[in-house]
């Protein structure tokens, strides 16, 4: 049996890390040097962590020039993306570069973080134009890893980009951290804050129960590995069933 398959049945996160820790100090060590050097420009003590759902229509963005934040996947097909360049973009899904046009986002960004699989699916001319950092996936994901805090290793995924987002943020040094555009809520007609497909709404309805407990569960996970540590993380979005973070009023940060 190969030791990816023993892997998927050990419960030990040790186990699920060697292979990622052997590969960093085998073929990555350079990603440590590219991190430090990213978090080294990092000039606030705080970062803003920006989905795509419905209720960031209803936030003023504006307050965020000045800030650093991360945006996600597709969140080139909101307008106030489109209009500047950002401190941070991340992505990880599959199914994200699929729709860039010609192999590129449609935003532009300081900083780019990529999951690795993703590399073979990006123009190989904006990688080489852009800053752009690339991770390896942690195995498991934040259900049996937790936080992981060495990204240049490998970062722990979960239900949504922004919790890989809240973890990267974290390692650049971030000590107060907040999620906005996170609802959790697909029921509604437009569950993105842009126009999506038929087929996105569906997909993003099916097992909306056990989503929404997932990520909540994996949310809360985060939140005692950073409170521990002396950090925050909090919820400044408006509405939505993101419950495991303690909520906090945007306009008065």
């Amino acid at each position: 049996m190969k030791l990816r398959r023993v892997e998927e049945f050990l419960p030990l996160s040790s186990v699920f890390g060697l292979r990622e820790r052997l590969a960093y100090l085998l073929r990555r060590r350079d990603r440590r040097d590219r991190f430090n050097a990213i978090a080294a420009r990092r000039t606030h003590t705080r970062a803003f962590i920006l989905g795509t759902a419905p209720s960031l229509k209803q936030q003023n963005l504006d307050r965020l020039d000045g800030e650093d934040y991360f945006v996600c996947n597709m969140a080139e097909h909101m307008p106030w993306m489109r209009e500047r360049t950002h401190p941070f973009y991340i992505a990880a899904d599959n199914t994200v570069p699929e729709k860039y046009e010609n192999g590129r986002p449609a935003l532009s960004a300081q900083q780019f973080f990529y999951a690795e699989k993703l590399e073979k699916s990006l123009d190989p001319g904006f990688i080489a134009a852009n800053e752009v950092f690339f991770f390896t996936s942690a195995r498991g994901g934040i259900s049996k890893r937790g936080l992981t805090p060495e990204p240049w290793v490998s970062l722990a995924g979960g239900q949504t980009i922004l919790l890989s987002a809240v973890q990267m943020a974290f390692a650049l040094g971030y000590r107060e951290i907040y999620v906005m555009g996170c609802d959790l809520d697909y029921s509604g007609p437009d569950p993105y804050a842009y126009r999506t497909t038929q087929v996105e709404i569906d997909r993003g309805r099916l097992n909306d129960d056990k989503m929404r407990r997932r990520t909540n569960a994996q949310f809360a996970i985060l939140h005692g590995a950073i409170t521990a540590r002396g950090g925050i993380l909090a919820n400044a979005g408006v509405g939505g069933r993101l419950d495991t973070l303690p909520r906090v009023d945007f306009d008065r940060l």
